[in-house]
């Protein structure tokens, strides 16, 4: 028979493992919420990120009515309706951008650009057109900026002035109801119709999560 003290010793070591797995069991069982917690969280941003995007095409739809209502008075700048008539090559829409020294910014948030990394002093000199505002009832806020694909501003036929636009169909194409292949010398030839218009959107939802999307139209 062993000695009393033995039995009481073995008791205290059962009682040690049994906390220490109790231990391992609890710290998995924080894992896994935390695990549960996060993947909810990426599944929630990915959905709001998804909402962003496809709420973009209402401003992209509302620049291209703006277009449409006043393609007399394109030739210039009307900066409070977030429409600029030069290309402005140099334009950093993300904001990402902080080693191009030329770049400009569009302020989309009215911050001075605080979304931008690098310096903005004397870049963030572009606004956009805020087209809806998050409430209640409206679940993202939707900002555009327009720009004309041309060299400056001023009439798009002027001397100096080159703008990106596409050309007439070349002789023969009619007779082939349209289709355009390599086999056919200069498919596309003639002068220039219309100019084509580079609308920029930034879409902001819940979580502060953003896109921004660009989208080229004729008119």
């Amino acid at each position: 028979m062993k000695p009393h003290h033995m039995n009481l010793r073995q008791r205290g070591m059962s009682l040690i493992f049994a906390l220490l797995a109790l231990l391992a069991l609890s710290l998995g069982a924080v894992a896994l919420v935390r695990s549960v917690d996060s993947g909810t969280s990426v599944l929630g941003n990915l959905g709001f990120k998804q909402e962003t995007l496809a709420s973009s095409e209402r401003a992209t739809q509302a620049a291209i009515d703006w277009l449409a209502a006043n393609a007399a008075t394109l030739d210039s700048n009307n900066t409070g309706q977030g429409y600029y008539a030069s290309a402005t090559d140099n334009l950093d829409a993300t904001g990402q951008l902080s080693s191009k020294t030329d770049r400009v910014l569009l302020d989309w948030n009215g911050d001075t650009c605080g979304y931008a990394s690098g310096t903005v002093t004397g870049k963030c000199t572009l606004t956009p057109r805020t087209v809806a505002t998050a409430s209640s009832t409206e679940p993202v806020t939707l900002r555009y900026a327009i720009f004309r694909l041309c060299a400056t501003t001023g009439s798009a036929t002027a001397t100096g002035n080159s703008c990106a636009a596409p050309a007439n169909s070349g002789a023969g194409v009619a007779a082939d109801k349209g289709s355009l292949d390599y086999s056919k010398p200069a498919p596309l030839s003639g002068t220039a119709q219309g100019t084509y218009y580079r609308i920029v959107v930034q879409a902001v939802g819940a979580r502060s999560t953003s896109s921004i999307t660009e989208t080229i139209v004729q008119f």
